[in-house]
């Protein structure tokens, strides 16, 4: 009786200790996303303040971005317990710091390439700390995965248009843009073969609709300059994200 006793308080153990694990995993993978998405919106933001350095909403906005991060920062390191995650996770910390000291001085053109270089590092930091804490990821967790890396995609397409036209490491950018544009098109992909119910069809086909002329304009970016309407469709894509995004969260 007592060794059923035994088995049966390991089994609970073990099966407590998975989930609280797996629970841990989940936190720090999100955190990880928004860690991954705020490099590039702020890399996007800071050039969107290069270009209109009298606007200065777009560095309030700036400001609430590292406002954000420093809360995924701040999440992740009350749960991590990798030694190499923890490192990680302290020079994306001094690389924010390094970020706010850049926004008290003059917005430059030196400025805006180093904050670029700090946009690669948080998404190389960000992918090495989610990829220690995957786990087997559920159909509808999956799904969530795609729309959360669409989401950072476009904030990352938009970010390499906007170095493109301020002619910042030109042709290496817009390298660089393409292939973001084919990510985003490989998760419409997924959405669009994915069977939604019928409330949810409007919002995916007016998705593609957009994205289908914000491509356009992408494509153009050696004449056109619109950096400005390509926010406003950027925007209105995030809003779609968001809903399809809610669907999945609530059939998980």
């Amino acid at each position: 009786m007592k060794k059923i006793f035994n088995i049966l308080w390991i089994t609970l153990f073990v099966s407590t200790s998975i989930t609280a694990s797996t629970r841990g995993d989940v936190t720090i993978i999100e955190a990880s996303e928004n860690i991954r998405l705020l490099g590039q919106k702020i890399a996007k933001d800071y050039l969107y303040y290069y270009k209109n350095s009298k606007k200065l909403s777009l560095k309030d906005t700036l400001y609430q971005d590292i406002e954000i991060l420093e809360l995924s920062i701040l999440e992740m390191s009350t749960i991590i317990k990798n030694r190499d995650s923890k490192n990680i996770l302290d020079f994306l910390s001094y690389n924010k710091d390094e970020i706010k000291e850049l926004l008290e001085e003059d917005v430059s053109k030196e400025k805006s390439i180093l904050i670029l270089d700090y946009g690669e590092s948080f998404l190389e930091g960000a992918n090495s700390i989610a990829n220690a804490h995957a786990y087997a990821f559920s159909k509808e967790e999956k799904m969530l995965m795609s729309l959360k890396n669409m989401e950072y995609l476009l904030e990352r397409t938009t970010k390499y248009y906007v170095a493109t036209i301020l002619n910042i490491d030109k042709n290496n950018n817009l390298n660089n843009m393409k292939k973001s544009i084919d990510g985003v098109e490989k998760i419409l992909d997924i959405i669009n073969e994915y069977d939604y119910p019928t409330e949810l069809l409007g919002v995916v086909e007016n998705m593609n609709l957009v994205w289908g002329k914000h491509r356009s304009f992408l494509s153009k970016s050696n004449e056109l300059s619109v950096p400005n309407l390509l926010l406003s469709s950027e925007s209105i894509l995030a809003e779609s994200v968001t809903k399809i995004a809610l669907y999945h969260k609530q059939n998980q």
